[in-house]
This record gives C-alpha cells, sequence and structure tokens, in this order.
C-alpha cells in the first residue's frame, strides 16, 4: 500500500478515534491508582440515566442485617453501593446511616455487615473495616493489611470470632475485636500454581504484573498516547504548525512498539480473545505479582461456616471450596451453584440445610446434604459464556428475608419492588475510580452488551491508526 493511502488511513480514523483514546488513556491511569482517587466522587445527576439509582438497582442493596437498637426497637440495615441505610422490617421509613464514613463513595462500597454476640456491628466496604459506635457513628478499625491496595470482600462471625475476608487474606479477631490476626489459606489439593492468560494479559496491560513500577512505565505510555492525540489533532487544525508535526512523528516512531502492545492487551481483554484466554492457564512469569506463595492471591471472594455439616465453605474467583478448620487444606466442592466471572452478591441460609446464592448468573438454591441445585423461584437458569449477557432479570445484585411479608430480591437493572425507593437515594454518587471502569470498558457509551462491539471495534481502529503512523 503505498505511504499516500497509509497517510489518509492514519488521518481519518485517527481524527474518529481521538477522543476515545484520550478517554482509554485518562480512565486507565485512574483505574491504576485506586487509592489515590478513592476520595473523588462524580454526582449520578450528570451521567447517564441507567446510572442513577432507580427501586435499589445499581447494587444500592446487596443485603441487610435485622438487629435491635439501644430502645429495643426493631431495626434492619440495608448495605451496598452507596453504603449504609436504616430502615425497620416493615421497610415504612428509611434514613441514611452513613454518619463517620469517609465522604468518598469506593469507601461506601459496604460487603456486609455483621452483628457480634454482644450486639457489637461491624461494616466492611471495600477500602475498610468499621464498627458501629456510640451517636450511632462508624467509626475505622484497624487490620494488618498485606498489600497497600488490598480490597476487602466479605465479614462474618461465628461464635465470638470476627472475620473479615479480603481478596488474598483472611483477618480474624475475638472479642473485644482490636487486635486481628492475618491467616493465609493453605494451598488446596491439586494446586499447580497455574494462573489463567486472561489474568496475565490483564495485569500485563495495567502494568501491576510488574508492581508499582509497572504501572507507572504504563500511565507514562497513555500519556504517550494522549501526546499523540493531541499534536495530531494540533496539526489537523493549523497545517502550518511544521515543528508540531516532527514532534508528533518523532514520538510516535520512537514509541511505536511500546503503544501497539498496549493497545493489543487491552484489546484482547474483550470477546473473542477474552473467552480463549480465559479457558488457558499457565504458571506466571518468576518475579511478576502473579508469582506468589499465595495459591489465593486475589481469589478469595465470600467465606461461611455450614453449622449443618461443621465445615467452612469459600467462594473464590476459581469455585467454592470447604475445610474442617481454616488451618486445613481447601477441597474443592465439584457440585455447586455457577456464579459468574464478575464476582458472587448473594450466599445466604434459608433453612436448616439449603442455601441461596446469587450472581449475575442466576439465584438458585443450593441443598448440600443431596447435592441440589435449581433456580430460585422462576429466575431463569441460564449460564452465559460471555459475562454480563444473562437476561437483565437474573443479574443478581442483592437479597434479603428480614423484612416482613416482603421477599427482597434485587438485580442490577430492575433493582427490587419490595418496598419504594426514597428519591433522594437516586444520585447517591458514584467513585470516579468506578466511572473511569465504566469509561474504560465502554459501558458508559454502549451499555453492558454493546460494550463488547465497541471495545473490539476500537481496539481494531486504534491499532490500524498506529500502524498507518508506522508506515505512513
Amino acid at each position: 500500500m503505498k505511504r499516500k493511502t497509509w497517510r489518509k488511513y492514519h488521518k481519518w480514523i485517527g481524527i474518529i478515534i481521538t477522543f476515545f483514546l484520550v478517554m482509554f488513556c485518562l480512565s486507565g491511569i485512574i483505574l491504576n491508582h485506586r487509592q489515590s482517587f478513592a476520595d473523588i466522587n462524580v454526582s449520578r445527576a450528570i451521567l447517564p440515566a441507567r446510572y442513577s439509582f432507580e427501586q435499589w438497582n445499581n447494587g444500592l442493596l446487596r443485603g441487610t442485617l435485622r438487629y435491635n437498637d439501644a430502645d429495643k426497637h426493631n431495626k434492619v440495615i440495608i448495605y451496598g453501593a452507596a453504603g449504609v441505610i436504616q430502615t425497620d422490617s416493615a421497610a415504612s421509613k428509611f434514613t441514611e446511616y452513613n454518619q463517620g464514613l469517609p465522604s468518598g463513595a469506593d469507601y461506601r462500597q459496604i460487603r456486609g455487615v455483621v452483628k457480634t454476640p454482644k450486639n457489637d456491628i461491624f461494616a466492611a466496604s471495600v477500602m475498610g473495616l468499621y464498627k458501629l459506635g456510640k451517636n450511632s457513628q462508624w467509626q475505622p478499625v484497624s487490620l494488618p493489611l498485606q498489600e497497600n491496595d488490598e480490597l476487602l470482600t466479605d465479614i462474618i462471625t461465628h461464635g465470638d470470632t470476627l472475620i473479615v475476608l479480603s481478596r488474598s487474606h483472611l483477618y480474624y479477631a475475638k472479642t473485644p475485636y482490636k487486635t486481628f490476626t492475618c491467616l493465609t489459606l493453605q494451598s488446596p489439593n491439586g494446586y499447580e500454581g497455574k494462573v489463567s492468560l486472561f489474568r496475565q494479559i490483564w495485569l500485563l496491560h495495567s502494568g501491576a504484573l510488574f508492581g508499582t513500577i509497572g504501572k507507572l512505565l504504563v500511565d507514562g505510555i497513555g500519556i504517550i498516547l494522549i501526546l499523540l492525540c493531541v499534536t495530531g489533532i494540533w496539526f489537523w487544525l493549523r497545517h502550518k504548525s511544521t515543528s508540531v508535526l516532527v514532534w508528533h512523528n518523532k514520538i510516535g516512531v520512537y514509541t511505536f512498539y511500546i503503544t501497539l502492545f498496549l493497545a493489543i492487551t487491552g484489546w484482547a481483554l474483550r470477546p473473542p480473545l477474552m473467552i480463549l484466554l480465559a479457558k488457558n492457564s499457565t504458571k506466571p512469569l518468576p518475579g511478576t505479582t502473579l508469582s506468589s506463595d499465595n495459591a489465593w492471591n486475589d481469589k478469595l471472594r465470600m467465606i461461611r461456616y455450614d453449622d449443618q455439616k461443621h465445615d467452612w465453605l469459600i467462594s473464590t474467583s476459581e469455585g467454592f471450596f470447604s475445610l474442617k478448620t481454616l488451618a486445613d487444606k481447601p477441597t474443592a466442592i465439584e457440585y455447586a451453584p455457577p456464579v459468574s466471572v464478575m464476582g458472587q452478591n448473594v450466599w445466604q441460609r434459608i433453612n436448616d440445610n439449603t442455601w441461596v446464592v446469587g450472581s449475575f448468573d442466576g439465584l438458585f438454591l443450593w441443598n448440600r446434604d443431596y447435592n441440589e441445585v435449581a433456580p430460585y423461584d422462576d429466575i431463569i437458569a441460564f449460564n452465559p459464556s460471555i459475562p454480563g449477557t444473562a437476561p437483565s432479570e437474573q443479574m443478581i445484585t442483592g437479597f434479603s428475608s428480614d423484612f416482613k411479608n416482603k421477599e427482597c430480591i434485587a438485580t442490577y437493572y430492575l433493582g427490587s419492588s419490595f418496598a419504594k425507593q426514597p428519591e433522594e437515594f437516586k444520585n447517591k454518587p458514584m467513585s470516579l475510580w468506578s466511572l473511569a471502569l465504566e469509561v474504560h470498558t465502554g459501558r458508559i457509551y454502549a451499555g453492558a452488551l454493546g460494550s463488547f462491539l465497541f471495545i473490539f471495534v476500537a481496539g481494531i481502529l486504534i491499532i490500524i491508526v498506529l500502524v498507518s503512523g508506522k508506515k505512513a
């Protein structure tokens, strides 16, 4: 192909894709530094309508805790994507209950709320642990986190022991719950130390595979791509700016391979390549963050204790496991409910031998005595091969059995009809990090289903622009 033709491709496709490429870069830098941006919120009022909280959707209700307050009044705590909300068992009145929590929306992403035998109430957000103190104020509780950016995923009590689960470790304490001990679970039987290619490419794309240095390097590549976009558009608008063109060409030529690497690895994280990568595993490169002695590094999701079977149950990104004591080797449970790769949102016992388990793959009843898994009521039993493609009525984000004569099943898009959501919760803020995730995945432009096609097309166009720039 002639250089003139390559130049045309580079110019016109570049003009079309520039805005989206700049947004990919900016959002990627934010995603790489969640803790640094945790205090910055964005009002949902300025976002597309689908991001507003309507009728308990978008994860506003993840779960509930029923308890008696100091005056012996029956109360119900609702927790989820906007922190804590207090109501009663009749769901007659709702009050925001976030006093003392940091204002950043990421700090108010509550994963669970529990009550101890002495009526102490603890809440675990993705960013930290909190205890409900005097005057209904939440107070931070220190955990001996093993990593600076370690995220919490669940919290439970068993007897007088409080257990907090992170994505990689377990932390436990006994009353008065001031000093926590970190426990790293043993490797499961048959563990080979392999990691999916999808996860390896994902961390390679962000740079996190090589820790902070790797992230900063990828941030630098993102800044280079922004400079290429700005100088390219500037020259198009002002053709006489030859010095700008010189800089544009030099930057493009010298950084061609690293910018192409970033584009290709990002494109591979969406279908069709994503499916192939997710189904294959290899041992991680030595010296990288995935080369860990901890077999559960970034894999733990939820934990429960089965009082009937007298064993611990752990939900992970690789399935369900059981162990008699937390010091034992976990054993994989072969017959268990399907769980979306996006994570599990519901895990609750509803009678002596039945659990209810929910995720974006549906809501299921799980009877361990008979190894039975069945759809909960008329929820569609559908196991999509591509995450986020399940029917809207099946994308479970929350469940509660704490309301009188009110069944509460919440889905991501439709929410729940157990009670009318107060208008005051509609535009509770979204964290800048969460917004960056929506931008980076393309969901903000095309929705959940459309984002797959958007990323596929945008990725190809970006690769064409980079290659044509090199050829021109």
